[in-house]
């Protein structure tokens, strides 16, 4: 039995896309030919809003579109850290071996407002690199991207962590709830399976088995 954490933040037809200029998700309802029944159509949804993916075709070449991607669940370790540019020291010396590694740095701006993408904390690219050679396999962080807001059009920690194949998973919320220790939780994202697109809005959670408490972060 597990005890299942959401660390999904929620559209609205008020969340902005990066970086924070326009509404990333526009939705109607339209004419389903039954008039009790409802349905809804989109006509506008960012594949980068929200708690997003990005698949290596986000800025690698030839990499894998997001409909390529397998369904994993993987062993998560919480780092939480308060700096502005978060560096290799803050990551820990146990084993990061095929985990997902998720950066808590308190980001708790709101999606519907443009301080959302303003100044937000992101990765060094050394840090990014110490990933890469550590054997991470996913990267997750609460803020909307691994790379600094005016780090255009070099992006290094995604380009590092992109190009080995480590997926990304940005704008997470709720990762104060999960225990700080190794192995105490597991860590899914399931994203759309749109052939071609570079990324794609997911249901991010953790899984916590049943005896763990999500409240202690030793």
């Amino acid at each position: 039995m597990f005890t299942i954490v959401d660390l999904t933040r929620k559209l609205t037809r008020g969340s902005l896309s990066y970086p924070g200029d326009q509404i990333g998700v526009v939705a109607s309802a339209v004419d389903g030919g039954d008039p009790e029944a409802r349905v809804t159509q989109l006509s506008r949804l960012d594949m980068h809003l929200g708690t997003h993916m990005d698949a290596p075709l986000h800025f690698i070449p030839g990499g894998s579109d997001i409909a390529a991607l397998g369904l994993t669940a993987w062993p998560g370790v919480v780092i939480r850290t308060r700096e502005h540019i978060v560096l290799e020291s803050a990551l820990p010396r146990t084993s990061l071996e095929g985990c997902a590694v998720l950066f808590d740095t308190g980001w708790t701006a709101s999606l519907e407002s443009p301080a959302y993408y303003e100044g937000f904390p992101y990765l060094s690219t050394e840090l990014a690199e110490a990933l890469v050679s550590r054997g991470a396999t996913m990267v997750g962080v609460d803020t909307p991207s691994v790379d600094a807001v005016d780090s255009a059009p070099c992006y290094p920690a995604h380009r590092a962590l992109l190009g080995a194949g480590i997926l990304i998973v940005e704008g997470l919320c709720n990762l104060d709830r999960l225990p700080g220790r190794a192995g105490a939780f597991w860590f899914a994202a399931f994203s759309l399976k749109i052939e071609g697109a570079d990324g794609s809005p997911v249901r991010a959670v953790a899984l916590l088995p049943a005896q763990t408490e999500a409240g202690q972060r030793r």
